[in-house]
């Protein structure tokens, strides 16, 4: 907004020239001039008025929501339509009017029953039908027109099944009634048997692949009658059950297996589906299971599945210390239950993920062989990272990798650090690519200045004013949606514009949408836009400068009573990776906000340095969260000075974990070792993009010396 109003301006002042300035001099004398000042004071006062009808429509639009709310619940919203149209068409030209629309059309539908009369039911969808031709491209509109097989549905109307036809119910719910009424059409027709079979193999088929499926409908009962739930078909369901880990819908089905009139189903088949519940529930029973063998070949194969996979939760369940693991009691297992070479190779993997790090030298041994025959590249480069932190020969791992591992950029970096001969021609090559490694490799190549001469192409990404304009609904929409803090709709709406852009230059129009949401501050929708664009060269959009301000703040000299103090790029950095821009990010472990705090750091770092923090919801507002997560990086900073790796993943994985590595480092291991040899993969990539953020902030900011690596993180053996 405040952008517009500057080039408004600008408009107006160059409007104000005498036009002889810019027309023939020729001109007689008495042309007219622009008075600056009243057209100023007109631009401001339809800039005033536009700015009051948007705060009168947005309280409308607000008051309209819950009025409506209201009346679904006390069943009033028919009595009350007039007054909810009067509403809606108050809000003509307000982004979220189509919202607006919608609501009432779900709510009208929630009102609507049987005794319906066919006349408003059928007005009411021609409403629906109109509104989505008027707006075809809107992200409402697959809601809109489920909306109508519900509202069929909900009236009774035969209309429903050839609704259906033309557009495929989404939700499982939907599409049983559909089938429903299909069969009850179907029973009124001359062709009814073969219709019959045909509806209910298509009932089967969602039977197969639904834990939910209610069997007191008609349908279910029919299907069943005819025999169509057989012991093949209930242990096919169970199998993906099973796999799907949905103990509740393999409790439905063990459920199901009474027969109508009371009579049980082969006991053994719910008894089986009983043992494969509590293998979910208790995998430590696995062993149980695996030792009580069918007698005949026909039941091994049906429960051939939960022995497959219920081995990896089995060993889940056994101690990664366990003395000398060995993996011969399971070959036996295996053999028993007719496991072929593929399926005993993944039991095999899983069995080393499991126990690799355990220090029996039988196993290791064992282990050793065996990666070395499994073609499994994450164990292979697991292998690695062990062999850089024992600092033994790489080269038989680097050689064990697939052709996609060998080509990494992190496995090119150790193998020029591994062959002599080909060191300088494989990190010259890498450190022309972007990337940590790529920087690393400049490093190598220059260590007196720690490769500090490293660049990257900072490709510009241009807004295309066309575009926008074609998409102005939209985007208007998606701001008005962030003034109201709906920031996870406005990015549902962000995610569907993008993706449904259409032609061959749909890259090129979400690099472009994605540079336009930077400039209007929503940060998270850029960096969002930039990641589905796979724009992975346009680093500018991919690191906005966002906040600037208030990191600037946050790292005053004034603010911070402390030695050793954090940069302004690395700040963001971590921002950048730990929330990509979203300051309403919240993890499964509740940290939150644009730099992931947990509520309990937040309020232990607030009270060290005497900083403001009332509640967890302090850290969805960005400055509040910022002034806690810069203070926090800069205790850390306190404790590992100048060092960015150490913070980093300390920041990430706790303090006294980096303790443990470096402990078992023992301070024989060189930066790039030690980072390599991280052992939590989300830290050791955190770690990595942090550093390669931080020097890519650095060349956005224009920083006149910028640097790849301190001398405190490259110099020290850790």
């Amino acid at each position: 907004m405040k952008k517009r109003s500057l080039i408004s301006l600008a408009i107006l002042t160059a409007l104000s020239l005498p036009i002889s300035a810019t027309i023939n001099a020729d001109k007689p004398k008495s042309t007219q001039t622009i008075n600056l000042a009243e057209e100023q004071s007109k631009w401001q006062q339809n800039q005033h008025s536009a700015e009051l009808k948007r705060l009168n429509q947005r309280t409308t639009f607000l008051q309209f929501e819950n009025l409506l709310k209201s009346a679904v619940k006390n069943q009033r919203v028919f009595e009350n339509r007039a007054i909810f149209l009067s509403l809606i068409h108050s809000l003509e030209g307000y982004p979220l009017q189509t919202d607006a629309w919608v609501a009432y059309f779900d709510s009208q539908i929630k009102s609507v029953t049987q005794s319906t009369p066919s006349t408003e039911v059928m007005v009411l969808k021609k409403e629906i039908e109109d509104y989505i031709a008027q707006h075809p491209r809107h992200f409402f509109r697959s809601r809109l027109e489920q909306h109508i097989l519900t509202l069929l549905n909900n009236s009774g109307a035969e209309q429903l099944v050839d609704y259906a036809k033309k557009l495929t119910p989404a939700s499982l719910e939907m599409q049983l009634a559909v089938l429903n009424r299909e069969y009850q059409i179907a029973q009124q027709s001359s062709v009814f048997p073969s219709q019959e079979v045909e509806i209910l193999n298509r009932f089967e088929a969602l039977w197969l692949n639904h834990g939910e499926v209610a069997q007191q409908s008609e349908l279910w009962q029919k299907w069943y009658a005819k025999g169509g739930r057989t012991a093949d078909k209930i242990y096919q369901k169970a199998e993906k059950l099973f796999t799907q880990n949905d103990i509740k819908g393999l409790a439905l089905l063990a459920g199901e297996l009474d027969h109508l009139n009371n009579i049980k189903e082969d006991p053994s088949i719910l008894a089986n589906l009983q043992r494969y519940i509590d293998l979910l529930n208790n995998p430590a029973n696995f062993n149980t299971f695996a030792e009580a063998l069918p007698d005949k070949d026909e039941e091994k194969i049906r429960h051939q599945f939960a022995i497959i996979q219920g081995f990896s939760r089995y060993l889940r369940t056994l101690s990664e210390n366990r003395e000398n693991p060995d993996f011969t009691p399971y070959l036996q297992w295996a053999k028993n239950w007719q496991l072929n070479e593929a399926q005993l190779r993944d039991w095999k993997i899983a069995f080393i993920s499991r126990f690799f790090d355990n220090e029996s030298p039988h196993f290791q041994q064992w282990r050793d062989a065996e990666l070395l025959t499994l073609n499994a590249d994450n164990l292979i480069e697991r292998r690695l990272r062990m062999a850089i932190w024992q600092k033994t020969d790489l080269m038989p791992w680097l050689n064990a990798l697939s052709v996609e591992g060998k080509a990494k950029q992190e496995w090119r970096y150790w193998r020029a650090k591994s062959d002599q001969q080909k060191t300088q021609e494989i990190l010259t090559a890498l450190s022309k690519e972007r990337g940590f490694y790529p920087m690393l490799a400049q490093a190598m190549l220059n260590p007196q200045h720690r490769g500090a001469d490293y660049r990257v192409e900072l490709n510009p990404s241009l807004v295309n004013e066309t575009l926008i304009k074609s998409y102005h609904n939209e985007l208007a929409e998606i701001a008005e949606l962030r003034q109201l803090d709906r920031f996870g709709v406005a990015k549902q709406r962000w995610r569907f514009l993008l993706d449904n852009l259409p032609g061959a230059e749909k890259q090129v129009q979400q690099i472009a949408l994605s540079e336009y949401a930077n400039q209007q501050g929503w940060f998270d929708l850029g960096v969002d836009g930039s990641i589905m664009a796979k724009a992975w060269d346009h680093i500018a959009l991919r690191l906005p400068n966002a906040y600037q301000n208030y990191f600037d703040m946050a790292l005053m000299p004034s603010s911070i009573k402390r030695e050793h103090t954090i940069t302004k790029t690395f700040a963001m950095a971590i921002a950048r990776q730990e929330s990509a821009w979203n300051p309403m990010a919240q993890s499964s472990a509740n940290a939150r906000g644009l730099m992931q705090l947990l509520p309990s750091t937040a309020k232990a770092t607030a009270d060290n340095n005497q900083l403001p923090y009332q509640t967890e919801k302090d850290l969805f507002k960005p400055l509040n969260n910022i002034l806690l997560g810069t203070a926090h990086l800069n205790e850390l900073n306190e404790k590992y000075p100048n060092n960015r790796i150490l913070i980093a993943a300390a920041y990430n994985a706790g303090a006294s974990r980096v303790e443990k590595w470096l402990a078992r480092a023992g301070g024989k291991l060189t930066m790039d070792e030690f980072i390599a040899s991280i052992p939590f993969f989300e830290t050791r990539g955190y770690v990595q993009n942090v550093l390669a953020y931080d020097f890519y902030y650095q060349l956005l900011q224009h920083k006149e010396n910028p640097q790849t690596f301190s001398q405190e993180e490259f110099d020290r053996l850790y």
